[in-house]
């Protein structure tokens, strides 16, 4: 099972908005030096690159080259409907990736069968895990009841919770879940103290920029060290306050390439205000990440 910190990987671009193989490759050894414990690619974290399969196969099939064994690799294949996501699994699995995650569709697939339906499909076609990830508009599609029947569900091995309903992650936690199951926190905010009360890791966009101090605060959550827990919120909450100050793909990106790890791309990295620049680059340096 994974633990710890699974970072949602930007896709670094060129001129083109192609992918930069050159910087993911980059980006996946110092994810491996610094501790990650996952990367989580070709999501949907920035919306304006949009990859076509064969794009998507040499992204996939590239992170897996590079991790070597060392770093899972899960690969998003979200989907509006069950053959767009079956036919993600197919690229997926000739990449030879370790896992794979499936957002809820709220389009093209209604109602609590349809739903069962769709995973039971996808994870029967899969050679590897299946995690699930709430949509980020529709807490209502996922009931209690309806996730205990995807947890029985072979291949499927956790779900992402996105903390769209306060009353959620408590009510998790108190279910009984298969053994190998596993939630995870699915944003930053307030994943301290969901991975202090049992969920395994955090889907974390912050991890982009903060690797080594994200997985440093899931090892501290799992020790139930709240010493250190409390310290390191102090470092990370500057930089994720700065970093959600405008569209993530922007500040990220900005961050990044102020870090040296990644080249500016096909976009210029313009945030609406020079002090939003300031209040980042401060942040990074509280953190030891810039000079």
């Amino acid at each position: 099972m994974i633990k710890g910190s699974i970072v949602e990987l930007i896709t670094p671009t060129q001129p083109g908005v192609s992918p930069s193989y050159t910087d993911l490759e980059r980006l996946v050894e110092w994810h491996i030096d610094q501790g990650t414990s996952a990367l989580l690619i070709g999501s949907t974290l920035d919306s304006t690159v949009i990859l076509d399969g064969e794009e998507c196969y040499e992204l996939f099939r590239r992170t897996v080259w590079q991790a070597d064994g060392r770093i899972a690799v899960i690969a998003d294949i979200s989907a509006s409907t069950t053959k767009e996501s079956l036919a993600g699994l197919r690229i997926a699995n000739d990449a030879v990736v370790d896992a794979v995650l499936l957002t809820i569709p709220v389009e093209d697939i209604r109602g609590h069968d349809a739903i069962l339906t769709h995973f039971q499909t996808v994870a029967r076609a899969a050679r590897i895990p299946v995690y699930l990830r709430e949509h980020p508009e529709r807490s209502d599609l996922l009931p209690y009841g309806v996730i205990k029947q995807l947890a029985k569900i072979s291949g499927i091995h956790g779900l992402i919770e996105r903390g769209l309903n306060p009353e959620a992650p408590q009510a998790l936690l108190e279910m009984e879940w298969p053994q190998g199951f596993g939630l995870y926190a699915g944003a930053d905010r307030g994943a301290h103290r969901l991975m202090l009360k049992g969920f395994r890791g955090v889907v974390s966009t912050l991890a982009n920029v903060a690797p080594s101090h994200v997985q440093a605060l899931c090892t501290a959550c799992r020790n139930g060290d709240e010493g250190q827990v409390e310290a390191l919120q102090a470092v990370l909450k500057p930089i994720l306050d700065a970093l959600e100050s405008h569209p993530l793909d922007i500040t990220v990106r900005w961050a990044l390439t102020e870090m040296g790890l990644i080249d500016e791309g096909a976009r210029p990295l313009e945030l609406p205000q020079s002090s939003d620049y300031a209040a980042l680059r401060r942040a990074l340096r509280g953190a030891q990440l810039v000079a």
